[in-house]
């Protein structure tokens, strides 16, 4: 049946879909990534985001969900050129439709998404509609008003003790379950959500861990987690991924701004002037790194194509934080490196203690 892709500047762009479904509305965003689609629809960073894969095809294997990031899809849509392309027989192919369909997550097939792409590209971001019929009534608001970090948050405090040496506060906005997984590898961990009691944490542990997550890192619905960190700074060492490496930046003064169409995929070149790493991303914001010369703060890796960003500490040792993702899932492992980057961190500070 017949589905469409409503854009706010009035594009109206027509798919196939496999059933009825819900509207679905949200920002429209793409993801360059060849592979992982499993693990993108279910990426809390995605949060309320209609995605669209810009390769024609978005993988060449079946459903599997042990790749989940979370427990739950948390995009609002999925556009893609041809889901049939990734998926060889009929059984498979009505296996993922009927997948989505459960969970009532809309999604639109024989897109060119490379053109759609393109027109991001040329014109930013822009909200968009799934939807089963054209409507002159379609509202628009702004979805960054949202409180997604809230909608991926868990609702409490919950503790991961692997004995190991070092103790972890790791504040969840949205983490993804690899992430997690390999801090835990690092150390105890109690996972606390963004609206916590922080009171008296700080003293508590070796080190702070702020994870990645959808959304304005200026939410006001953040404002809690960035005191929280500006209070913490020079007393306990805070690491920050993604969203977490966005709010640690306001939290010791520096500011964030909306990018035209974000970085969002697994090939996303980054360098220190020396040193080159392919890395995966997913953010729509960044660090303005002109904000930091104030602060405490100091850009040490970049991108390549724009020079975002993408890693920032300070002289003490006591900030680091990184834009992309170095679990990856999906993409390159290059930058695994910073786990142990961590790992050594703690040993330092542990041993000053």
């Amino acid at each position: 049946m017949k589905g469409y892709l409503v854009l706010e500047d009035g594009t109206v762009i027509t798919g196939e879909t496999s059933s009825e479904f819900n509207d679905a509305y949200g920002e429209v965003v793409f993801t360059t990534s060849m592979t992982g689609y499993m693990e993108s629809i279910t990426d809390p960073s995605y949060r309320g985001q209609i995605l669209v894969f810009a390769s024609p095809t978005i993988g060449n294997y079946p459903m599997d969900l042990g790749r989940m990031e979370s427990e739950r899809v948390q995009v609002a849509g999925i556009i893609s050129r041809d889901i049939h392309a990734i998926l060889p027989s009929r059984e498979m192919r009505e296996e993922f439709y009927s997948y989505l369909s459960d969970k009532r997550i809309p999604f639109l097939d024989g897109i060119d998404t490379r053109s759609l792409v393109r027109r991001i590209r040329e014109h930013g971001v822009m909200k968009g509609w799934i939807t089963g019929t054209v409507r002159e009534d379609l509202e628009w608001p702004e979805p960054m008003d949202r409180n997604l970090v809230g909608e991926v948050s868990p609702k409490k405090a919950f503790a991961l003790n692997s004995g190991k040496e070092y103790d972890i506060l790791f504040i969840d906005v949205g983490t993804k379950k690899s992430l997690l997984e390999d801090i835990e590898h690092i150390g105890n961990l109690k996972v606390v959500p963004y609206d916590h009691d922080f009171s008296s944490e700080v003293w508590k542990y070796d080190a702070i861990f702020v994870s990645n997550g959808p959304g304005d890192p200026d939410h006001v619905s953040l404002e809690n987690t960035r005191n929280f960190l500006r209070e913490s700074y020079g007393k306990t060492p805070i690491y920050g991924v993604c969203l977490g490496h966005q709010i640690l930046a306001l939290a010791l003064g520096g500011k964030t701004f909306k990018m035209p169409f974000g970085h969002r995929g697994s090939n996303h070149a980054v360098t220190d002037g020396t040193h080159v790493w392919i890395t995966s991303h997913n953010h729509g914001f960044a660090v303005d790194s002109n904000s930091l010369k104030k602060t405490d703060l100091r850009v040490t890796q970049w991108d390549i194509n724009d020079r975002t960003p993408e890693m920032m500490e300070t002289g003490n040792g006591m900030a680091v934080s990184i834009q992309y993702h170095p679990e990856a899932s999906p993409g390159p492992h290059d930058a695994r490196w910073f786990f142990t980057r961590i790992k050594k961190d703690l040993e330092v500070h542990h041993a000053k203690r």
